[in-house]
């Protein structure tokens, strides 16, 4: 079994006088937990919680991957951290690609971004520390420009971050790329490193390091969930379809969020659906090196106006945004528009909310400056000047739909938590994402918990309140652990508490069970809170959009109010918030 770890090796870097400086940290490690710990731990001690998320002053955290030094199949994954300008709250973002592993092998437990640089600027880490040198020939570069320029500089085992045009001109939701197509992409990571005129980050690993030795609960661990991730049914589905397979899923549920969320299903639900991909492109699969589970595709279209182009596939959450919300019923449209968010550094979901609320104002006769409902050119268009910032509607689009909706008179209009839009899986049709949306840290988010899955599978249906919230947060507290050791989100159904525990224990060396697990997650859940309370947040911004509350689906009825409140009270209760506030 391996040695505690004790102590962190974190990269210290100071923009404003260009220095890096490599130190051991005594932090707060739980268990030997990083990940989303690690940065919990420094941002308590060093974030002036109330300072402005484009301040230089804001720090950005970088952890790797726990499980990427042993191996683990879903750990080529790795954290962001910073409080965020789309919500003025808690941070976190993560994706997969080559860097974190790359980080992972140079050595580095965390890196600590502070301060911001006068002239365009990028990062190179290796395992001897860190190095700024000028971005000056990428500045005004869209993503993959820039990253084709950093590729033709370095080699294989150098992983590279860059943000686009969006982070440059300061997009509330602009999102930081790892090999083009991987996006750190909620809350607006990308806008604070334009603020702090940091183009881009390189990651140099040195080589796989020698694999530690360890026990054979955790090895037994590995083994099993290698073999799942290679050949169990989830595994193949999303070999075979992705995250597209959720189309049809969430329609049949009448749950899929179209029409600015005045709707649960569409009526081309079947052309966006995965298993028509194949009518139009050539799909190709591919994965996060070594990841055996292959769940991302590569669209290489055959017919139709952009044949000849590839496409990286749009996920399900790009597929609900324009193709639901926007009613953009072209699935190549959907695809284009997927690219060209990720070409100017864009998340998708607040994109495709964003634009779906312009849609609506336009709809009810507010504003003639905007597309209609299903207008493919209008939403390209709408795109470009959210990113450019290039008319009175782009800029005001670009701050995210609570404060567009305010400037534009129908704040309650505005589907939004804390300031951040839901996901693809409405709460009238799939019962517990209310709560999920209400609680989550960062705001409307769906992965936190990915409770649409008992949901969708019928476990959440005869609950009483109470029986909810227990489930809900035995959900919360295994994902919680998962971004603490930073996993990859496919890899839920795999990492069951027993798996945990030997994962945890590997790190904590020596055995550990599922309640003190779950107490430590509960303590560390608590401080996340606290945090978010220091950062201005009140147990009131724990609510829903009023439209959830007053208007049916056409398979679900309006969420009661009172359910509501009953639910949420016993979510307190269980985490031990005594009316929502942390103790």
């Amino acid at each position: 079994m391996t040695p505690p770890q004790t102590s962190s090796r974190v990269l210290w870097v100071d923009l404003d006088r260009g220095t890096a400086e490599g130190r051991d940290e005594e932090l707060q490690r739980p268990l030997g937990l990083g990940g989303k710990a690690l940065a919990l731990s420094l941002l308590e001690r060093e974030l002036d919680p109330l300072i402005d998320p484009l301040a230089p002053e804001n720090l950005v955290i970088l952890t790797s991957s726990e499980m990427a030094g042993y191996a683990f199949p879903g750990s080529n994954r790795g954290g962001m951290y910073t409080k965020s300008p789309l919500t003025g709250r808690f941070l976190e973002t993560y994706s997969g690609g080559s860097w974190s592993k790359a980080l992972r092998e140079a050595g580095w437990d965390a890196v600590v971004l502070r301060g911001a640089s006068s002239e365009p600027i990028r990062l190179q880490i290796t395992e001897a520390g860190g190095r700024l040198v000028s971005a000056a020939d990428s500045w005004g570069t869209d993503v993959f420009e820039a990253d084709d320029l950093l590729a033709g500089a370095g080699d294989r085992r150098t992983a590279r971050l860059v943000i686009g045009t969006a982070g440059e001109n300061g997009v509330a939701y602009a999102s930081v790329h790892n090999d083009k197509f991987h996006a750190m992409g909620r809350g607006g990571l990308g806008a604070v490193f334009g603020a702090k005129r940091l183009k881009a980050i390189t990651v140099h690993s040195p080589g796989p390091s020698k694999r530690a030795e360890v026990g054979e609960a955790f090895a037994a661990a590995r083994r099993k969930v290698t073999g799942e991730a290679g050949g169990s049914p989830t595994a193949q589905a999303y070999r075979r379809l992705g995250t597209p397979m959720l189309v049809a899923l969430m329609n049949e549920a009448g749950g899929f969020p179209s029409a600015y969320w005045q709707s649960g299903e569409v009526a081309h639900r079947e052309r966006l659906e995965a298993e028509s991909y194949t009518d139009w492109a050539e799909v190709k699969t591919e994965n996060c090196p070594p990841c055996p589970m292959r769940c991302r595709k590569r669209l290489e279209v055959k017919e139709g106006p952009y044949v000849g182009r590839a496409f990286h596939g749009p996920e399900y959450e790009t597929i609900y945004a324009f193709g639901g919300l926007c009613l953009i019923e072209d699935p190549q449209q959907v695809a284009v528009l997927h690219e060209e968010c990720n070409r100017v550094g864009m998340d998708t979901i607040t994109a495709g909310n964003a634009v779906a609320l312009a849609m609506e104002l336009g709809k009810r006769g507010v504003r003639q400056d905007v597309p209609e409902y299903g207008d493919f050119d209008g939403t390209m268009r709408l795109v470009g000047e959210i990113a450019e910032g290039s008319t009175e509607m782009g800029r005001s689009l670009a701050k995210g739909t609570r404060i567009a909706a305010e400037e534009l008179g129908l704040g309650e209009e505005a589907i939004q938590v804390k300031g951040m839009e839901p996901a693809g899986y409405d709460p009238r049709a799939t019962r517990g994402m209310d709560l999920a949306y209400a609680t989550s840290p960062r705001g409307a988010c769906h992965l936190r918990a990915t409770f649409y899955k008992p949901s969708l599978s019928g476990l959440t249906q005869d609950l009483n309140e109470a029986e909810l919230a227990e489930l809900f947060t035995d959900y919360e507290d295994r994902l919680f652990l998962h971004d603490c050791l930073t996993m990859c989100r496919f890899y839920r159904d795999f990492l069951d508490w027993p798996t945990l525990e030997a994962m945890v224990g590997e790190l904590a060396g020596r055995p550990v069970d599922r309640p003190e697990l779950r107490e430590v997650v509960r303590s560390l859940l608590t401080r996340v809170r606290r945090l978010n309370f220091a950062m201005g947040m009140t147990a009131a911004e724990d609510r829903l959009p009023r439209r959830f509350f007053e208007q049916e689906l056409e398979r679900a009825p309006a969420l009661d109010k009172d359910e509501f409140k009953r639910t949420l009270a016993a979510y307190y209760q269980v985490r031990g918030w005594p009316e929502g506030s942390p103790q």
